[in-house]
């Protein structure tokens, strides 16, 4: 049996991970780590014996160590990551255990590159592991491998849309990205393998997804996922974009970046909590969205589009987490420290949504 940690699992994205890999691996023991909450164990069904439970703070001195220790695989859903930070990783890389962590955190996979100039990563580290970062790294990887076989690839252009009704850990973390997570480039794209800075109005993008009445429109930023993508596979030119296109949520995320909240701690948590009020307020009207718009051009003129979308964000999430989490238990990961897209196959997480019909993907080939 493998004995697997699940830390946040009470929690929306924790739930479904947990419950997809018991019905998935029938030779995992799960360890449900919660700081107050009582987790629902029926939910697991016949699984239930597979499954145990206990009250920790995770931060307390020394806990984290302790109950990382002898397992087989750590599953983080803990947020925000902004708060989190390298905490877990730490622990994990102490013990020598694997990590599978929701976090989409760019100073998380830059402290990850610096250990691993040194060598100090004895255990595969996997961070980005849900959807942004995660499955949109993921997703332009399938199209780039699938239709690089006739022609190179010169350019990608790749737009991202979510909607939904954040929790306040989430929330929190969308503030701390408007400002690059500390590293703010503002608007820009990459252009000859280089950060190239634009204007506002040049930042702009329009898309329109299948499933949307109206075009979404969204601003350029830079992407460490998309810059790590493109380096790998020989790819000079890219553009990432992104909307919540819920609107009062996108209207309250518009007057954060404005206001630079995400520069304090009394700003994120003003700025959050503001999200999540409008959010709510848009899932009133809307149901939720997730959707990644990805345009692949090749040196032979011809270009490739593809749109993945889905419903509920969270959901998704949780299921990315638990394919991912099977994977590296079933096929194992070297030790190093990866965003999501460099250590799971996206053919292997592609394919499973196929063939369960997860997500929708419509692609086209067009000769400009």
């Amino acid at each position: 049996m493998k004995k697997v940690l699940f830390l946040g699992a009470s929690g929306r994205v924790g739930e479904t991970a947990s419950r997809f890999l018991l019905e998935h691996y029938a030779e995992a023991e799960l360890t449900l780590v919660t700081r107050s909450s009582v987790p629902d164990m029926q939910r697991f069904g016949d699984s239930v014996s597979r499954v145990r439970h206990i009250n920790a703070d995770i931060f307390a001195a020394g806990i984290l160590s302790e109950l990382v220790k002898g397992q087989d695989l750590v599953v983080s859903c803990v947020g925000p990551s902004c708060r989190v930070g390298t905490a877990v990783i730490d622990a994990c890389i102490s013990e020598k255990v694997p990590l599978l962590d929701v976090s989409g955190y760019d100073p998380a996979l830059k402290y990850l590159d610096s250990l691993g100039r040194t060598g100090d990563i004895p255990s595969p580290v996997v961070v980005n592991s849900g959807l942004l970062p995660g499955l949109s790294g993921s997703y332009p990887l399938y199209m780039i491998s699938k239709y690089r076989k006739d022609s190179e690839v010169t350019n990608v252009e790749v737009f991202y849309a979510g909607r939904d009704t954040w929790s306040f850990n989430s929330a929190m973390d969308i503030v701390v990205s408007l400002g690059g997570f500390g590293d703010n480039k503002g608007f820009c794209r990459i252009e000859d393998g280089r950060v190239k800075k634009i204007g506002f109005l040049k930042s702009l993008v329009k898309v329109k997804f299948p499933e949307m009445p109206e075009t979404l429109s969204g601003l350029s930023m830079y992407s460490e996922e998309m810059m790590r993508l493109i380096n790998a596979e020989n790819i000079k030119n890219a553009t990432v974009s992104g909307a919540n296109i819920g609107k009062k949520a996108g209207l309250s995320l518009m007057w954060s970046m404005l206001l630079k909240r995400y520069r304090s701690e009394k700003g994120i948590l003003k700025g959050a909590a503001s999200l999540v009020k409008a959010a709510k307020k848009d899932a009133l009207t809307a149901d939720p969205f997730f959707g990644i718009y990805c345009r692949l051009t090749m040196s032979d003129g011809k270009t490739a589009t593809g749109y993945l979308t889905a419903g509920d964000t969270y959901a998704l999430t949780g299921m990315v987490m638990g394919i991912n989490a099977l994977y590296m238990l079933s096929h194992g990961v070297k030790p190093g420290g990866y965003s999501m897209h460099e250590a799971i196959p996206c053919n292997y997480i592609i394919d499973y949504f196929l063939n369960n019909q997860a997500v929708r993907i419509r692609e086209s080939v067009n000769s400009d």
